[in-house]
């Protein structure tokens, strides 16, 4: 992950927010991950580094789930015989909304590692690691950071939204072709990436109307998010997707947030 690219995105529109970081010293980083014998990914220690300690009330995993690094700390200082096997789970994120019926934290899958990144999974906390099965989340830290700050810093600052879905079906395969396919349509139009895309995730703009586009590998289902201050240039982009896309569609309930 390019974090200082990152860096630089948010600078460009949010400046104060940057002011509110507050990092990881690199001692306490290190001396966690050789208590536990684990190498985490390079772009997790340099989230670490930058924002760690306080990330400015930006939540990358959700609203409930606390991924500061004194909330990893003590979950890890809590584990006992039953815990995930710590050469391969790492805590990232805590469920803190104790109003749920079942606590899930998530955690990477340190036998995901690709590269500066790894996948991500969910385990139920309180349950032995031996009664559960890892809950797949079809996301890697990546992902979710980079589609995450763009919702946040780009997305949201629209006056104008739209949606469009594509496929769904559950056939293997089916989100990443219909990302490619967008694509194709998107840089024909004159889109270009606003952030370096990965394999689930593309954040682009032009024209005034940015689209962050993303696979849910769960349902197979390509989620194409607009955004843009001018209600018909929105349209017009959401239209012309429609369009091009067979089985394209609006959602059938209200835009995403």
């Amino acid at each position: 992950m390019d974090w200082p690219l990152l860096i630089e995105f948010v600078r460009q529109r949010a400046p104060e927010f940057l002011a509110q970081l507050e990092g990881v010293p690199d001692a306490s980083i290190w001396a966690l991950t050789a208590d536990r014998g684990a190498a985490l990914p390079a772009s997790y220690v340099e989230f670490l580094r930058r924002m760690g300690s306080h990330s400015g009330g930006w939540p990358p995993f959700g609203a409930t789930l606390d991924h500061h690094f004194a909330a990893i700390v003590e979950r890890l200082d809590q584990e006992d015989e039953n815990a995930p096997p710590s050469d391969r789970f790492f805590p990232v994120a805590i469920e803190t909304d104790e109003s749920m019926v079942a606590l899930y934290d998530c955690y990477f899958d340190l036998q995901r590692v690709e590269g500066d990144d790894a996948a991500l999974v969910m385990l139920e906390a309180g349950v032995p690691y031996q009664w559960q099965t890892p809950i797949e989340i079809h996301e890697t830290f990546n992902e979710r950071v980079t589609q995450s700050l763009f919702h946040r810093f780009e997305l949201r600052r629209c006056a104008e939204r739209d949606e469009v879905n594509l496929g769904g079906t559950l056939r293997a395969g089916e989100g990443r072709a219909g990302l490619q396919q967008a694509l194709v349509l998107l840089q024909r139009a004159g889109f270009e990436p606003a952030l370096p895309p990965l394999g689930r995730v593309a954040c682009l703009r032009a024209g005034g109307i940015s689209v962050l586009a993303r696979v849910n590998e769960e349902y197979e289902l390509l989620t194409l998010l607009l955004g843009g201050d001018n209600r018909l240039s929105v349209k017009a982009l959401a239209d012309q997707l429609l369009a091009g896309l067979p089985g394209a569609r609006r959602p059938s309930g209200p835009i995403e947030g």
